[in-house]
């Protein structure tokens, strides 16, 4: 079980579960209860919690294809009785069609509320919810991933040394990206190096996807194209630390620029590398001069 955080990085009294599909996951939210008979009341932030939920859920691109009641009373009907359907919305919905989210989640309690009233036995004193949701990504995720992608987004794009995993939290952070606007990553002053077969430097994927999506495309050195495109229909550019990192540059945009692979290349092994560095520089407003470090 998790409480997720919101945008100051406040953890929420409001816990929830992850259970993973083939296309998607269920998402199963905990109500505010335990008010009565001497208990103290827990999940008393379920409300914002499941606003805040379908926000971020919106912003990658998720679509809530079914919703169920999820008390233990309800869970011994069969499926199609523990279904509800918010007055006003159609199932299956794209969740970044929606507009209001507050006016949602109202429409899900009073459609919960409906069924409690309709059903003695199924119903759902707790309001313990279960969205599914399709999102073709988290088929290559964990449960305990999605989930903690969910209970505080940011954390779920933090830097790694592991190749593979940075291309999957850069083409993530891209979506989102295109959802909701990219807006400049703070990135890392101080890079620290992973061990594996051999040092790597563990790379912010906010960096990459946002210098790939300021570019459009192009290589921000010599002007052109990308040479190509990649097989999911992306252009093919390199991100390049303007002062290397093995130099003591830093990963943040100031220090990077998206480069085809021939002016990648250059700008690291050109015997004029110094002048090439020192032009693109000049090129580019957010690219700044840091010192080399020992």
């Amino acid at each position: 079980m998790y409480n997720p955080r919101d945008e100051k990085g406040d953890e929420l009294d409001a816990k929830f579960s992850v259970e993973s599909l083939k296309d998607g996951f269920d998402l199963i939210i905990e109500s505010r209860g335990g008010s009565t008979g001497g208990r103290a009341p827990r999940n008393t932030d379920y409300a914002p919690a499941l606003v805040m939920h379908l926000r971020r859920m919106a912003q990658v691109g998720m679509v809530l294809d079914d919703l169920q009641v999820a008390s233990s009373e309800a869970m011994r009907l069969p499926e199609s009785m523990r279904q509800i359907q918010p007055l006003g919305y159609t199932l299956p919905l794209e969740l970044a069609s929606v507009s209001d989210f507050d006016e949602l989640r109202l429409a899900i309690g009073r459609a919960t509320g409906e069924h409690r009233t309709k059903s003695k036995k199924g119903g759902n004193r707790t309001k313990r919810l279960r969205l599914r949701i399709r999102w073709p990504d988290a088929s290559s995720m964990s449960a305990d991933f999605t989930a903690k992608m969910l209970a505080n987004p940011d954390a779920s794009e933090v830097p790694t040394g592991d190749p593979r995993e940075l291309s999957e939290r850069v083409e993530r952070a891209r979506k989102r990206m295109r959802l909701t606007g990219a807006t400049p990553p703070k990135g890392q002053e101080k890079v620290r190096r992973t061990s594996a077969t051999s040092d790597r430097y563990i790379r912010d994927p906010e960096v990459i996807a946002w210098v790939l999506e300021e570019s459009a495309g192009i290589c921000e050195n010599c002007g052109s194209p990308a040479p190509f495109k990649r097989i999911d229909g992306e252009a093919f550019l390199e991100v390049h630390h303007v002062r290397p990192l093995g130099e003591g540059g830093p990963d943040v945009i100031e220090n990077a620029a998206a480069c085809c692979p021939n002016c990648h290349r250059r700008l690291h092994h050109d015997p004029s590398r110094d002048s090439l560095r020192s032009k693109l520089i000049a090129s580019i407003n957010r690219l700044k001069d840091f010192p080399a470090k020992k």
